[in-house]
């Protein structure tokens, strides 16, 4: 019997001024100030809230159109900043997404069409999604739809082409994926003898 691995510790949710110092960065500005004035906003209240004051709504939503940040994302790193500690754990509750009844229902009906490997996998890609900064996770995604795509003789390929930019790193998966790969060819090899017979 499977042993229930620990899922990763959530990553502690963004506040307000994170978020506002990862877009300052993101858009190239060198500093607080530099960015006040790129986007013209008042610099002495701007720099109050990188320094992790809570401005009004109508603030936050300015900066978050001009620093190109999700303004729900930002309200609600406002909010639940701005909460009571016993009510934070519901901000990252599921019933605040926003069309969140039919991705739960399409969720649940993936989990139910399942088998026991399919189960296993699919834990396997909830917790790297859990654990993983959200570039990572569309990079990961993007990734996969391509190897999906590709042609039995390219997917084959490309798998020789990370086994060999791997050849002697120990990285985590790369045990499972040399296995997942010599199953494929297996199946592939098989495939094909089925079909000149």
């Amino acid at each position: 019997m499977a042993t229930k691995q620990k899922l990763p510790e959530r990553p502690p949710p963004k506040s307000v001024a994170s978020m506002i110092r990862e877009a300052i960065e993101r858009n190239g500005y060198k500093d607080v100030k530099e960015c006040a004035r790129g986007i013209r906003v008042p610099y002495d209240l701007f720099n109050k809230v990188v320094g992790g004051h809570i401005p009004k709504d109508a603030q936050l939503l300015d900066y978050a159109r001009k620093l190109n940040i999700d303004p729900r994302e930002l309200i609600l790193a406002a909010y639940r900043e701005k909460a009571p500690e016993e009510m934070k754990k519901y901000f990252n509750s599921i019933s605040l997404l926003e069309n969140h009844n039919g991705t739960v229902e399409e969720i649940t009906e993936l989990v139910d069409a399942c088998n026991a490997d399919q189960l296993e996998q699919l834990l396997n890609v909830a917790r790297f999604i859990r654990s993983s900064p959200r570039d990572a996770c569309r990079k990961a995604t993007a990734l996969l739809k391509v190897y999906q795509s590709l042609a039995a003789d390219l997917a084959e390929h490309m798998d020789s082409l990370i086994l060999l930019a791997m050849r002697g790193e120990d990285s985590a998966g790369l045990k499972e994926f040399r296995e997942a790969v010599e199953v494929q060819k297996s199946a592939r090899t098989t495939r094909r003898g089925r079909l000149h017979v």
